[in-house]
């Protein structure tokens, strides 16, 4: 009975762990909202240069046997579900921790380059089809919201919480 007593005790203060809604776990998950949506969209990045350059190609037909069409349908839907709702989820917590620049940052980031970024895709495709008249744009707004979703919550997991904990300690 006391091993399975321990067990129930480990189980309960992990469950407790996993849902506490302190503030620096409820920033810990803002940031990684961001992180997740940085590095999903780093994975899109790196693969569209690696075909660009010929180091891999994702035509339907050239001896991936449909691979790529199995792999975007079965991955793609829930890609995207994730990311809308780590982007909303970030944005509400940063609301709610508006004093942290680095989230408000993000939020302003993932909104104009994320969102505006869609925003003219969809409007040059159906405006210009296959013109690409704003790509220099479309890239730098990509780019800067890649390397801002990767960096500033890497900054967070690696600095910036040891800094803020510290700060709150010697508040108190």
């Amino acid at each position: 009975m006391d091993l399975l007593e321990a067990i129930l005790a480990l189980l309960r203060a992990l469950l407790k762990a996993v849902t506490e809604k302190s503030d620096d776990a409820l920033l810990d998950r803002a940031y990684g909202c961001f992180g997740f949506l940085g590095l999903v969209t780093m994975s899109f990045g790196i693969a569209a240069l690696l075909s660009h350059f010929g180091l891999m190609n994702f035509d339907e037909g050239s001896n991936g046997f449909g691979w790529t069409l199995v792999g975007g349908m079965l991955l793609g839907p829930p890609l995207l579900v994730g990311m809308l709702v780590a982007s909303v989820w970030g944005i509400v917590l940063t609301v709610k921790f508006w004093r942290h620049l680095a989230l408000v940052v993000l939020s302003v980031v993932s909104i104009v380059c994320g969102g505006g970024l869609l925003t003219v895709i969809a409007i040059e495709w159906d405006v210009y089809p296959g013109s690409s008249t704003l790509t220099p744009a479309m890239d730098i707004a990509g780019g800067l919201y890649i390397a801002a979703n990767v960096f500033i919550p890497a900054w967070w997991f690696i600095k910036g919480r040891r800094r803020n904990r510290s700060e709150a300690l010697a508040q108190e």
